[in-house]
């Protein structure tokens, strides 16, 4: 069975998106796959959309959804844009009352903290002499 990882959804993705870059997030799904790309997935088994590997490991649903999968009933479909209007107002509404937190990245451990400017090598100056930096004088000398 071929469903753990989900590449077979992936693929449905890049194939409808035409971007080959297109990735599925499960827990951001209307944000990050209906809003953003503007499509959707009809006939998915489950009453959610998650990861599959969050799934129950109970066999018969899993075929169920692999099978909706290999047949084409379930599958990503293209959202004409008032449908994708339409989704992203209900979206944005339910962020405004509450109903839908937006995650935000965790911001870097070392924001606002300055860093080192790097010394950018020649391609030819990069085998031996890595780490030393020439003097005023032309002699090399440790950092």
């Amino acid at each position: 069975m071929f469903l753990v990882g989900s590449p077979l959804l992936l693929v449905h993705v890049v194939e409808i998106t035409q971007n080959p870059k297109a990735i599925i997030s499960y827990t951001d799904f209307e944000e990050k796959i209906v809003l953003r790309y503007g499509v959707d997935i009809v006939g998915y088994t489950y009453d959610n959309f998650v990861n599959p590997s969050e799934l129950s490991s109970s066999l018969p649903p899993l075929k169920a959804l692999l099978d909706a999968l290999n047949d084409n009933t379930c599958k990503f479909i293209k959202l004409t844009s008032s449908e994708r209007k339409e989704r992203e107002t209900t979206f944005y509404s339910k962020v405004q009352s509450g109903e839908v937190e937006v995650r935000k990245r965790k911001r870097r451990a070392d924001y606002g903290v300055r860093k080192k400017k790097r010394v950018e090598q020649d391609s030819a100056d990069k085998g031996s002499s890595e780490g030393l930096i020439e003097d005023e004088d032309g002699e090399e000398g440790e950092d």
